[in-house]
């Protein structure tokens, strides 16, 4: 989704690496992760429902990365952004104000984060997902924070 600053592209974050990691390099954990989460809900969501990645030819910077809809195109539109890390410990990952400006808006849109942690330890990524991002801010299973 929009991303900026030390964010990368396709789904990375800062915080997925080491410092040492270059643009190139986050964006393409947070690819990797993108279509693993593409794959996931390919795999377990109803044939009445399609799964569109935005970013599967190019990075498009959009404020999320699926779009899972009906197939007839009815129906409630549902918003995936998917944030991805090398490592099991690494929490904290950057959500741009694009992002938060789309998930924020009035009314409410579906929009979900596929947290996706741990693409490079051996026993395999674990994917957790943050159904509604504002209630949980709201009720402090999840926080924001800001880096200068």
């Amino acid at each position: 989704g929009g991303r900026s600053g030390g964010g990368g592209a396709g789904g990375g974050s800062g915080a997925g690496g080491s410092g040492g990691d270059t643009r190139a390099e986050l964006a393409a954990v947070g690819r990797w992760g993108e279509a693993l989460v593409y794959n996931l809900l390919l795999a377990t969501l109803p044939p009445s429902r399609r799964v569109d990645w935005l970013n599967q030819e190019a990075e498009t910077r959009a404020p999320y990365d699926l779009v899972v809809c009906d197939r007839g195109g009815s129906g409630v539109r549902e918003f995936v952004e998917v944030k991805t890390s090398r490592y099991y410990d690494h929490n904290v990952f950057d959500l741009s104000y694009f992002e938060w400006d789309f998930l924020s808006r009035e009314p409410p849109v579906q929009y979900r984060i596929y947290r996706v942690s741990g693409a490079a330890e051996a026993a395999g990524p674990r994917v957790s997902v943050i159904h509604d991002v504002l209630r949980a801010v709201k009720e402090g299973s999840a926080r924001l924070c800001l880096a200068i």
